[in-house]
């Protein structure tokens, strides 16, 4: 090897030995000043609960919220027997926070039935209902096989789930059915969708994916983004109801719940830097949906349940009016569309989006937009394929990924993106939205204004 040779080789052990060590996390909430009221696994509604050494019980504090309230839950576990629907909303200038507080985990165990409850209940069926302006943030949902979601909306609006780890569900991590003005950032989102060992339980079961929003509603005519899922990482999600047609990570699903595409008029939606793998059914889908765009996500080794035959990874079905930029899909079999276009679609945009493994099922009038190469990721997870009808479950944990996705910096995925916020002529309002979360990867690193952006969720290459 010559000189200059090792000192490339020298450079990249280096950048792949950082790699490991650099992941980012989103702060899960420590004991700040702003707490109102206090939550312990051991608490008392007879304490007043303005104090750590004072809490009361999670249904207690949860009791006494009101608008601008901060719940601080300290670190243990909290059985839930049946689905927690928080008592009081808050207003557009005061929301209600439910967070973790110090350094151990929060913990909401399902200890309930396997009656298709979900853990966590938001709304009241008819949109749009309350309590809305709630935050959840730092929490750890674990279905124990039995709940039948992680966070589930209906009817409901403005709700965050920040920074949240969901496993265990019989269906989505993150659910909703006709609601609006949702976000779903930085969460951890793994093993969801396996029928309970119940010999009888709902059809609706496993019937979704890690993260669902079904029937997006227009809470107001605002034409910026109402609904935002960035940052997220899911994998082992699946599909084992007899349909065998979701267990994806991300599915923007339907518009009031018809499948007329000719109906569809949903609210604009943001999927963004999302890393998505090993799931049983695809990476993305836009199903009968319009106005969504779909950017700078990392998409590696879904469509693992054969029952789903040739589907594509990051797909289109029945919709319009999308954009697809700077994506990364990497496809474990050749006869699985990296992109994707079923049924009818009409005016959906791609630009700097790579592929590998297969060829994608759909001829665009730029084929530059599509780039074909291994984005070579620094060591990407290696995914049990063999596992007789678990498919993703055996899938590395999210907790463990680091930045094993992120592209080498001598890879073909290096500063090939385009600055979304720069492409055709587009509102106002999206443009102004754009810029609040295009220029940060998933772990806060900077991009740069402009482009020459990295494709996928990681940006590893210095700014100009």
């Amino acid at each position: 090897m010559t000189s200059l040779g090792i000192v490339v080789f020298l450079l990249l052990l280096v950048y792949v030995v950082k790699s490991f060590h650099t992941t980012k996390l989103v702060n899960r909430g420590t004991c700040f000043a702003d707490c109102i009221v206090y939550a312990s696994p051991s608490g008392d509604d007879k304490n007043p609960g303005t104090s750590p050494s004072s809490p009361k019980t999670f249904l207690g504090a949860a009791a006494v919220t009101r608008p601008g309230s901060i719940v601080c839950l300290l670190a243990g576990s909290y059985p839930l027997s049946s689905s927690f629907s928080p008592p009081s909303g808050g207003d557009s200038s005061a929301w209600i926070v439910y967070k973790s507080c110090g350094d151990g985990t929060v913990t909401f165990a399902w200890t309930g039935p396997a009656d298709g409850s979900p853990m966590f209940k938001l709304g009241t069926e008819r949109f749009p209902s309350g309590p809305a302006y709630l935050e959840f943030r730092g929490l750890n949902l674990d279905g124990r096989g039995n709940a039948a979601d992680g966070f589930f909306c209906r009817g409901g609006h403005h709700l965050r789930f920040i920074a949240n780890t969901i496993t265990n569900t019989g269906g989505s991590g993150i659910g909703s059915i006709s609601c609006d003005y949702l976000t779903a950032d930085h969460n951890l989102i793994h093993h969801n969708g396996y029928i309970p060992s119940s010999t009888k339980v709902p059809q609706w079961y496993s019937w979704s994916s890690g993260i669902s929003l079904n029937s997006n509603q227009w809470f107001d005519s605002y034409t910026g983004f109402h609904n935002v899922i960035s940052n997220n990482i899911v994998t082992g999600e699946v599909d084992q109801s007899s349909k065998h047609s979701d267990g994806n990570g991300i599915i923007l699903d339907l518009s009031n719940r018809t499948y007329d595409p000719h109906s569809a008029n949903t609210p604009p939606a943001l999927i963004i830097n999302n890393v998505v793998y090993g799931n049983g059914g695809r990476c993305i889908q836009a199903f009968t949906v319009t106005h969504f765009w779909i950017v700078n996500n990392t998409c590696y080794e879904n469509n693992l349940d054969p029952a789903l035959a040739s589907a594509g990874a990051l797909t289109t079905s029945n919709s319009s009016h999308g954009y697809v930029i700077n994506n990364i899909v990497v496809t474990k079999r050749a006869d699985i569309p990296p992109y994707g276009q079923e049924n009818s679609n009409s005016d959906i945009f791609y630009f700097s989006n790579m592929y590998f493994g297969a060829s994608n099922n759909f001829s665009y009038s730029d084929p530059s937009q599509l780039i074909q190469a291994d984005p070579m990721f620094v060591d990407p997870p290696v995914l049990d394929h063999a596992v007789p009808g678990q498919f993703g479950a055996a899938a590395l944990s999210p907790v463990h990924l680091g930045n094993r996705l992120t592209p080498l910096p001598t890879g073909p995925a290096i500063a090939k993106g385009t600055d979304p916020a720069t492409v055709l002529a587009l509102p106002s309002a999206i443009v102004t939205d754009l810029k609040r979360y295009v220029y940060t990867d998933i772990n806060g690193n900077s991009r740069p204004q402009g482009g020459h952006f990295d494709l996928g969720a990681y940006q590893s290459s210095p700014l100009p």
